[in-house]
């Protein structure tokens, strides 16, 4: 998922240096947690389209890094707003080819396709399919009531 944490009390603190995730699970696992990472961020994106959460939870350079920022913005004002299609390859060919993906070899290939293109495309193909279904709903509590339903996640912090 695309996280960013907000903290509400304490402070942040910047480590210096790089960071590894050297995850050695399989590719099932792999597949099995993005997809439920897909359905989350499905519902993220019908609950910012469609206005669903109670309450201004967006993300400012106050709140969080100027960078997450300029990410979240970025991926509501443009990324989310264009064919998923086409938003998916886009991205798929910035990180392959422009950021140079393509010099991990064979692994990075498949990495590259599963994270940036099959992920976001599932994502996308799941907001279609959830939309489609929800579209039914006559009033803010209908829906987020659907979108439940549909999703088995609780969405009790929306009401």
């Amino acid at each position: 998922m695309d996280e960013h944490m907000v903290l509400k009390s304490g402070r942040a603190v910047v480590i210096d240096g790089g960071f590894a995730d050297c995850n050695l699970n399989d590719l099932t696992f792999f597949t099995t947690k993005h997809n439920r990472y897909a359905t989350r961020e499905a519902m993220d994106v019908l609950i910012e389209k469609y206005g669903l959460r109670v309450g201004d939870v967006r993300m400012t350079t106050k709140s969080v890094s100027a960078q997450a920022a300029i990410k979240r913005w970025t991926k509501e004002k443009i990324y989310n707003r264009c064919p998923f299609w086409l938003s998916v390859t886009g991205y798929f060919l910035y990180r392959y080819v422009i950021r140079l993906g393509f010099l991990d070899g064979r692994e990075g290939l498949v990495y590259h396709l599963l994270q940036g293109f099959w992920y976001r495309f599932l994502v996308g193909a799941k907001v279609m399919e959830y939309e489609k279904l929800l579209s039914s709903a006559t009033n803010r509590e209908e829906a987020v009531r659907e979108l439940a339903g549909l999703t088995g996640y609780d969405v009790s912090d929306l009401k």
